[in-house]
């Protein structure tokens, strides 16, 4: 590796993740409707097409954020101290966390039992689960725990060899990689695809998947998540590479509508590790698809789209309470299923939306769901004539 600036910023990357935090909203949606299964939310009906969904979204959207996430760490930590990023990441995140366990998780759970009981068995069940269930605390909070933890593993490497903060993937061999974006997208996919096919059967073969650390910790999405964070990193210290996987790819698009249809086709056939191997890469297939669609319609800033991006993270902490709530209401309601499902999507937007616009306006609030800290006052800017003088006098 040789060592020079990492590039700036580009908007589209903002773009995708904001997008991939809001498909939140109709993939937990899409969960409550699914045909003949049961979530956290019990809407007691649904419907095929949810399922389908609900699958689609959950193939790529994870993958696709910790990719997202790793690029942003390794953009981040070319420009900060590990100590100081680190810090920042538990501020920014942290704060959130805390605060949705305490607040909104509660009454997400109250919801989710109310999905399911009378209010008093409801009661019941939502007191004892909460005394003895790590995992019911977390609940769609658990990628910050997992981010957390990729993150603090990004600023620990970087402390014990400080290069690497600056280092990038040598240009005789970016240039290659960049020649050959199909190859680089399939061979990433079966390397990830073999490393969660083998490292997490095994986690779950060896029964460490029912104690409460792993309910807290979520020690099995790391496994899962982390190759993701570290190929982000990767793309970011490959500037051709990343350049070449922004262009849209007949021969990619071909291998994740493959994937995808196997994935389909054969899911609950094939053994465990091997559904893994095909949805990894279908996985990877799409997310470099989203790459190129997003960098095309969103590469430079746009007003709307930029404040989406602010939005995301507190829409994403509240939509979930919401939806329970929602579905929940929606039950004796003489509605079809699909009806029922897109209100759900729409009304949950909006109110998440309404939530945002309320953090946004109280200090307070912004620091607590969205982890920003209010802002200093800039210093009173000296006039011209006082800044002239000033640089005579330095």
């Amino acid at each position: 590796m040789t060592t020079s600036r990492v590039a700036q910023r580009e908007h589209h990357w903002d773009a995708i993740r904001a997008l991939l935090m809001l498909l939140g909203i109709p993939y937990h949606v899409a969960m409550a409707y699914r045909a003949n299964d049961v979530w956290i939310v019990n809407a007691r009906e649904g419907a095929l097409i949810w399922t389908w969904l609900a699958d689609f979204i959950h193939v790529f959207r994870m993958p696709a954020f910790f990719l997202i996430a790793g690029y942003f760490a390794a953009l981040l930590l070319s420009r900060r101290s590990s100590g100081e990023w680190l810090k920042g990441r538990f501020l920014r995140l942290g704060i959130p966390f805390l605060a949705c366990l305490l607040t909104l998780n509660p009454l997400l759970n109250l919801f989710c039992e109310l999905s399911n009981f009378s209010i008093g068995p409801a009661l019941a069940s939502w007191e004892h689960n909460s005394s003895v269930s790590g995992g019911y605390w977390v609940r769609h909070l658990w990628f910050i725990i997992v981010l957390l933890q990729c993150s603090a593993l990004a600023a620990l490497l970087t402390t014990l060899s400080p290069r690497l903060s600056q280092a990038q993937i040598a240009p005789a061999t970016d240039f290659r990689l960049a020649r050959r974006p199909a190859l680089v997208v399939l061979l990433t996919a079966l390397v990830l695809g073999a490393w969660e096919a083998s490292a997490i059967e095994l986690f779950y073969a060896a029964g460490f998947a029912t104690n409460v650390p792993q309910q807290i910790f979520r020690l099995d999405q790391l496994l899962q998540f982390i190759p993701w964070f570290a190929a982000g990193c990767l793309v970011a210290r490959a500037p051709r590479l990343r350049d070449a996987l922004h262009r849209p790819s007949f021969a990619i698009a071909l291998l994740g509508v493959l994937a995808l249809a196997a994935h389909f086709m054969f899911k609950g056939q094939l053994h465990p590790a091997a559904g893994r191997l095909v949805e990894t890469v279908a996985a990877v297939a799409i997310t470099q698809m989203l790459l190129a669609g997003v960098k095309h319609v969103a590469d430079r800033p746009h007003p709307a789209v930029q404040e989406l991006v602010r939005a995301s993270f507190v829409i994403y902490l509240f939509h979930l309470p919401i939806t329970a709530a929602l579905v929940v209401i929606g039950q004796p309601l003489a509605l079809p299923v699909s009806v029922k499902a897109v209100l759900a999507i729409l009304l949950t937007l909006g109110l998440s939306w309404m939530a945002w616009r309320i953090v946004l306006r109280s200090p307070m609030l912004r620091l607590l769901y969205d982890g920003v800290p209010p802002a200093v006052s800039p210093r009173p800017a000296l006039p011209l004539a006082a800044r002239d003088l000033r640089r005579q006098s330095l």
